[in-house]
């Protein structure tokens, strides 16, 4: 049954358990059970498979002794297998090279191919109901079938062995955990084998991506480390929540589930959707497009009627719609993320917009961004204030309204405006434009109506519903109202003088909260202790946009390196928190929270790719290059969303479109190398320019060359 995939596994909260997906069998623990609906359908599968396993251990040989095609060198197909050992045997086929792939072809039709690799896990790839899923397989005993595709990784990301890559053209594929290997039994007439990284340097179709400039292979080792290890494995729609109330658009917060098994809309989400979003491929999303819709699900389902978007959905199918913390002391009580997921989902929505350019979608789903606006406007005053509480630190007690809630929601009024003006709903978009422009206006404002402190010349943290300030020069409360554009002149330039000074204490890991994080007291610490007073993936986020913007690549490349080489030091898995053994957390140790974390690894995608390589997929083009390289080199990204290669030398830069059709191109250069001058485009019949951006539109295949004035 096409995309319908079968998981073994105990992920730790209960004992075994059978469950059934699509009628298809999922076992957990030992208990093997037959659907009862299946009748004799499943049982009979169950047995040709064991059988078919006998039997093809008299047909099966090993990697290193292959048969090969009439007229073949019989060492070219055996040479590509021994040089790494994942791979052990192959059954019933007869194995052909074909430039740098094999082709394994089915001998006895009666039978299924069979692959036994070892030490290894897999990430099935599956198309059904139109729409592509991914199938992580990593624990003992899970099971997956899938019809496209399957990557079988090395277990240890840094192994010298390599990755391979099966995929199908036809038929269908079952891959089962046994013990550290798997076994593939593939119900095809041929399929096709390709060698990879350990963790492959490509999406999970193969379009590759390279990075080729100074300190370039670090990161793009880390990037692939990352997508493999964290990304993809963190899918769980169709393997561990296949069976749970709520399943599509399921993604884990972290790998260890036995911290965290939960499904997490509010902040989570939207670092996990900007990493898919970033690395762009149709199956990430796909990804996407079904998170965003199980939050609008989780918003319709409240049980209050007011479309808040949970802090979670647990397996069970709970909801965590109100959630309060009290202060270590005591003494103050916030509350969690109440408006968080609200704000967020516009965003995110926009962002998928862009990247499908799907107004069907946009329409049908309208509504549900108007009825999160509603809440959230349920909870500002008559100046346009939000009262947030906690925005994205769940262990400081902001109970009032936060500086950084306040940007987020003003730029989240503008983004809905937008979208409704492009659906040509004009009085609405009227209604929200006029919304955000009045948050946006007392969020400049001076204190006690507003957020800038006129005395100290900053933005401050939050002000508590007792009408006291609170503020320990707070990094993202600062940048983000520069960031959106909101701040004035004088304010920018005071911001900027702030973060200078203080850079050493924002940038002792990307990136801290604050740069007095000892200035905490604890009524303004959650009774969680001094959690969040220490580096985060979603302060680096918007910190590395504030960066972007001042076109400090020097400073992102900094960034990214240092969290690269974090990641390369435990296998590219990262932690929660990084404190980095710093005035609360003196443990020897860097890092806490939990282990195998989603939030480092999507972020550095998303700074890596949309901040710093600058590509991204505007509303209004195919494609927007604005990158922030400061060395000569070049950078490729093969995934069709991209579909793009650009060169740097230092007085020129070309830019070319591996597409195989036309494509509209907005090109901004103001950020990229260290000298001055401005760059001119060589041929102007191919593009205009308007500000410091061209758009021009490339044939396939052409390219398109600027040079230094």
């Amino acid at each position: 049954m096409a995309g319908v995939n079968r998981v073994a596994a105990d992920f730790g909260w209960g004992g075994p358990r059978e469950v059934c997906s699509q009628g298809a069998m999922i076992r957990f623990g030992k208990t093997l059970k037959a659907d009862p609906s299946q009748g004799g359908a499943w049982l009979e599968r169950r047995m040709k498979f064991l059988i078919s396993i006998f039997l093809l251990s008299g047909l099966a040989v090993r990697a290193g002794a292959l048969g090969v095609g009439v007229g073949q060198s019989p060492s070219q197909a055996t040479q590509m297998l021994q040089s790494d050992g994942i791979l052990k045997t192959i059954g019933n086929a007869a194995v052909r090279l074909e430039g740098q792939r094999l082709v394994v072809t089915r001998k006895d039709a009666r039978l299924p191919m069979v692959m036994d690799f070892a030490r290894c896990q897999g990430v099935g790839v599956t198309w059904d109901r139109e729409q592509w899923w991914v199938l992580p397989i990593d624990q003992a005993g899970a099971q997956i079938d899938a019809n496209r595709a399957l990557w079988v990784l090395p277990g240890d990301a840094g192994s010298p062995e390599n990755a391979w890559h099966v995929e199908l053209q036809g038929g269908m594929l079952h891959a089962e955990k046994t013990g550290g290997g798997l076994t593939v039994t593939v119900e095809a007439e041929s399929a096709t084998l390709t060698k990879a990284e350990a963790r492959p340097h490509s999406d999970e179709f193969g379009h590759r991506f390279a990075l080729e400039f100074d300190g370039g292979p670090a990161l793009e080792e880390a990037l692939a480390g990352f997508y493999w290890g964290t990304m993809l494995p963190s899918v769980v729609e169709r393997t561990m929540a296949a069976h749970f109330p709520y399943s599509d658009g399921y993604v884990l917060s972290t790998l260890n589930v036995q911290s965290y098994a939960g499904s997490y809309p509010a902040v989570d989400h939207e670092f996990q959707i900007k990493g898919r979003l970033a690395m762009g491929s149709d199956a990430d999303v796909d990804v996407v497009r079904r998170m965003i819709e199980l939050q609008f699900k989780l918003m319709k389902d409240d049980p209050e009627g007011l479309w808040r978007a949970p802090t979670s959905v647990q397996p069970n199918g709970t909801r965590e719609y109100h959630v309060r913390r009290n202060s270590e002391d005591r003494r103050e009580n916030a509350a969690m993320f109440p408006l968080t997921g609200d704000i967020e989902v516009v965003e995110e929505a926009w962002h998928y917009y862009e990247a499908r350019k799907d107004l069907g979608w946009l329409r049908a789903h309208i509504e549900n961004l108007e009825h999160a606006a509603d809440w959230i406007l349920a909870n500002s005053d008559q100046y346009g204030r939000v009262w947030s509480d906690v925005y994205y630190e769940d262990q400081v007690m902001k109970d009032g309204r936060e500086t950084e809630a306040q940007a987020f929601a003003a730029r989240a009024f503008e983004l809905l405006a937008g979208m409704e003006r492009l659906l040509g709903r004009r009085a609405k978009a009227e209604e929200f434009a006029g919304a955000g422009k009045k948050m946006a206006n007392v969020l400049t404002a001076p204190l006690p109506l507003g957020y800038w402190d006129e005395k100290n010349e900053r933005f401050i943290d939050w002000v508590d519903r007792n009408g006291k300030v609170h503020d320990h020069l707070h990094l993202l409360a600062n940048e983000l109202p520069v960031t959106f554009g909101y701040a004035t002149k004088s304010q920018a330039a005071a911001v900027r003088k702030l973060i200078d000074a203080n850079q050493g204490e924002f940038e002792r890991f990307p990136s801290f909260l604050a740069a007095k994080v000892e200035n905490y007291d604890q009524s303004e610490i959650g009774d969680g202790g001094p959690y969040d007073l220490c580096a985060a993936g979603r302060y680096w986020y918007w910190d590395a946009a504030y960066r972007e913007t001042n076109a400090q690549g020097g400073m992102l490349q900094d960034q990214l390196k240092t969290v690269a080489a974090e990641g390369a030091k435990h296998g590219y898995f990262m932690d929660e928190r990084y404190d980095m053994d710093h005035v609360y957390y003196i443990d020897g140790k860097d890092s806490h929270g939990a282990q195998k974390y989603y939030e480092y690894p999507n972020t550095f995608a998303a700074v890596l790719i949309t901040k710093y390589l600058g590509l991204t997929i505007p509303a209004d083009a195919d494609l927007r290059v604005a990158p922030q390289l400061k060395s000569e080199g070049s950078v490729e990204f093969a995934t069709p969303a991209y579909a793009v290669r650009y060169s740097y030398n230092g007085n020129r830069f070309v830019l070319k479109n591996l597409a195989d059709k036309p494509r509209r191109v907005r090109v901004d250069l103001s950020g990229l190398g260290a000298g001055a001058g401005q760059f001119a485009l060589e041929s102007k019949r191919q593009g205009d320019r308007l500000g410091g951006q061209w758009t021009l539109t490339l044939a396939a295949g052409e390219e398109a060359r600027w040079t230094k004035e």
